[in-house]
């Protein structure tokens, strides 16, 4: 059965008067969860301190919430399509502030990862919802910069974690880097409650359960396999069971999970979805920016804060520029993406990403000034503005909006897998390059001084690291003509109601 969603009747001046609020809704939603990836960082030595948490508790604060966030996308994004994607997003945003204030209360390590598994939960059933609404709500002429200015809100999240986590921390402690989320949840309520549409969906379907639990299982097993492989060396977990064998019972999951979609009658990733040349193409130009993206923002913290002695502060003061030239050109290129196309921007963004990373391979030294790598993080940041917005928009532009849902949560879980992958595939060249476990993790104190060797190892790493990651977005660059170009659309009226 076709799955068909229905906008709600409403006056089309007033619904063009308020499209502002709904996507400032979608904004601070995305905003909240996207800090909370990665705000932790700068937790670790008060948490052992406080708390009396051990590093592999620590750890756990951070990898528990990744875990179950990536795991639950694509359920998430389809239970969106069967429920109403604003239900899932008001239900995710009570559990997202209702963990946040478990987290800022907790007593006990347990205690705190249990709530961070909970804002996982909540974040999983947020995030899906954010890409479909905009589908839903926007005209094809308009939804490029919708796109962009809630996808340059998430970009600014991903620096503004660790820079305002630690600024939090230093000043209040810990637990209000948590307790802040209540109070942006509220807000981020109130509008949605009041300003998105209630968009329905029409018949009756039933939810998947056997490829829910195959695709929560298989991505959680390859989530697993990516957070901790590092801190395994890649190598034995204990006893027989290794991280190699991890990935292969998660890639076995995955399969069978493939093998069910295909014969169920209501799939949760219906198989249709790859039909389309232009969801595949643009989903799969997407993950490689993800690669390149969080690869890149792990070789800058390692330089900073285990080669140059810096702080978390420091190096997301350095990785600011980033986001602030993502978050100015996202909405500039979706808006030329709805009008022009995505292929020749998104083209030219993975080059002026490749340079920006080749100049940060060209400044790899011990001796360079901090204020020396703005520059090309700026440059990567223009690169990431350029096709964030996009590829987003180019991978649902043909879609029916009864596949909406489901592409939207295979998007974000396919973004998050592959920036876990990116952190690995780095992690590991500057792990068997350097040769010290310790400084490839980033998780224990960084020392006061690391010995000439190790520097001079490290800094070849990182430059293999960083050439390997230009040649990636190089290649998406030569990648992208393959998206087929768009007709010029034709204008529609702000007064006109959007086509459901």
């Amino acid at each position: 059965m076709t799955r068909e969603f229905r906008m709600p009747s409403r006056p089309a001046p007033e619904r063009t008067r308020n499209t502002v609020f709904p996507v400032i809704a979608l904004c601070l939603t995305a905003f909240v969860v996207m800090v909370d990836t990665t705000i932790v960082q700068v937790m670790v030595p008060d948490l052992m301190r406080v708390l009396g948490a051990d590093l592999g508790q620590v750890l756990w604060v951070v990898n528990g919430f990744i875990l179950v966030y990536a795991a639950l996308l694509i359920t998430a994004g389809r239970a969106g399509g069967l429920l109403g994607p604003r239900v899932l997003l008001i239900a995710g945003l009570l559990l997202f502030a209702a963990a946040s204030l478990a987290c800022g209360l907790s007593s006990s390590p347990a205690q705190l990862i249990a709530a961070r598994i909970a804002q996982g939960v909540g974040g999983a059933v947020i995030v899906p919802q954010s890409l479909t609404l905009v589908a839903l709500m926007f005209p094809g002429n308009r939804r490029g910069a919708a796109l962009g200015v809630v996808s340059a809100t998430m970009a600014l999240a991903a620096v503004v974690g660790p820079v305002g986590g630690g600024m939090i921390v230093t000043a209040w402690g810990w637990r209000w880097a948590f307790l802040v989320n209540v109070p942006l949840c509220v807000l981020a309520l109130a509008l949605a409650l009041r300003y998105v549409p209630a968009v329905r969906p029409t018949g009756r379907q039933r939810l998947d359960w056997g490829g829910v639990v195959l695709a929560t299982a298989g991505l959680g097993v390859v989530t697993y396999g990516l957070v901790e492989g590092r801190r395994y060396g890649w190598g034995s977990i204990t006893g027989p069971v290794t991280i190699p064998l991890v990935f292969a019972a998660g890639l076995v999951l995955l399969a069978a999970f493939v093998w069910w979609e295909h014969r169920c009658t209501a799939p949760v990733m219906p198989p249709g979805l790859f039909g389309y040349r232009s969801f595949t193409t643009a989903g799969g130009l997407a993950c490689v920016q993800f690669v390149v993206m969080l690869g890149l923002m792990l070789i800058v913290t390692l330089h900073v804060q285990r080669i140059q002695g810096g702080s978390a502060i420091d190096a997301g003061l350095v990785l600011l520029p980033m986001a602030v030239m993502a978050g100015l050109l996202s909405p500039l290129a979706g808006w030329f993406t709805d009008r022009v196309g995505g292929a020749r921007i998104i083209m030219g963004g993975f080059t002026v990403m490749s340079a920006g990373v080749v100049w940060f391979a060209l400044l790899a030294s011990p001796s360079v000034a901090v204020p020396a790598l703005m520059p090309p993080s700026a440059l990567v940041g223009a690169g990431v503005g350029l096709v964030m917005a996009p590829a987003s928009t180019e991978a649902i532009r043909d879609l029916p909006q009864s596949l909406v849902p489901a592409a939207s949560g295979l998007l974000n879980t396919g973004r998050q897998i592959a920036g876990l992958l990116g952190v690995a595939i780095v992690g590991a060249i500057l792990q068997n390059g350097s040769s010290v476990h310790e400084a490839a993790s980033g998780a224990d104190a960084r020392p006061e001084a690391a010995d000439a060797a190790f520097v001079d190892a490290f800094t070849t790493a990182e430059r293999v690291a960083l050439v390997a990651l230009a040649a990636m977005a190089l290649a998406a660059a030569l990648i992208s003509p393959l998206l087929r170009p768009r007709s010029p659309l034709p204008h529609v009226p702000r007064t006109t109601s959007p086509t459901p």
